[in-house]
C-alpha cells in the first residue's frame, strides 16, 4: 500500500521530482569535478636573492648562479639570501645566507651542465657512477649562517644548520612562507 502511495504521488507530480533528480545529478557531477581538478603549484621561482656581504645590498640572479659570486668589491661575497613574511612579500626579512665551498660549487656545477644527447653508453655510465659522489659533495660542502654580521657559517646537513634554515615562527601554530623575487 505504501508503495501504491508513492508511486501516485510521483505520478501526479511528475515535474518536481524530474527536477529534483536533475539538479541532483548537477550537483554531483560538480562535485565530482571539483574534487578531480588538478593543485596548481605555484610557479617555481626565475631567480634568486642574493645579499652582499661586504656591503649589505640585495641583489638577483638567475636560478643558475652558484654563490659565492663576485660582489661589488671584486671578492666573493655575494651569497644567496632566503627570505621569509609573516604577512606579505613586501614586509620580508632575511632568514638566512647560503653559499657552497669551492668544492661543493664545481660539483653543483658539473651536476647542473646539460647532458649531451650524444653521449656514449659507456660515457652515460661513468657520469650515472660519479653522480653519487658530486651529489654528497655538493650537501657537505653547502653552508649557512644568519644575516647578522659575522655570523658563523655552518654545514646545512649539521644540527645547527638545520636550526638555521628552519622557517620562523609567525605564531605558535604558524610558520613564515618564503619569498622569491
Amino acid at each position: 500500500m505504501a508503495i501504491s502511495g508513492i508511486r501516485e504521488k510521483i505520478n501526479e507530480n511528475q515535474k518536481p521530482f524530474v527536477i529534483g533528480g536533475v539538479v541532483m545529478v548537477c550537483l554531483a557531477v560538480g562535485l565530482l569535478i571539483w574534487e578531480l581538478k588538478p593543485v596548481s603549484a605555484p610557479p617555481a621561482p626565475s631567480s634568486y636573492y642574493f645579499y652582499d656581504t661586504s656591503n649589505g645590498s640585495i641583489t638577483t640572479e638567475p636560478i643558475t648562479a652558484i654563490s659565492p659570486l663576485k660582489g661589488a668589491g671584486g671578492k666573493d661575497t655575494l651569497v644567496q639570501a632566503f627570505f621569509f613574511t609573516c604577512s606579505t612579500c613586501g614586509d620580508k626579512k632575511i632568514g638566512y645566507l647560503l653559499k657552497y665551498t669551492r668544492r661543493a660549487k664545481a660539483a653543483k656545477a658539473y651536476l647542473a651542465r646539460p647532458l649531451s644527447g650524444t653521449m656514449t653508453p659507456q660515457q652515460s655510465m661513468q657520469f650515472n657512477s660519479s653522480l653519487s659522489k658530486y651529489q654528497v659533495a655538493v650537501a657537505m660542502g653547502t653552508l649557512v649562517r644568519l644575516p647578522a654580521k659575522g655570523s658563523h657559517w655552518y654545514p646545512i646537513a649539521g644540527p645547527t644548520g638545520s636550526q638555521i634554515t628552519s622557517p620562523p615562527r609567525c605564531s605558535a601554530t604558524a610558520l613564515a612562507k618564503p619569498c622569491f623575487p
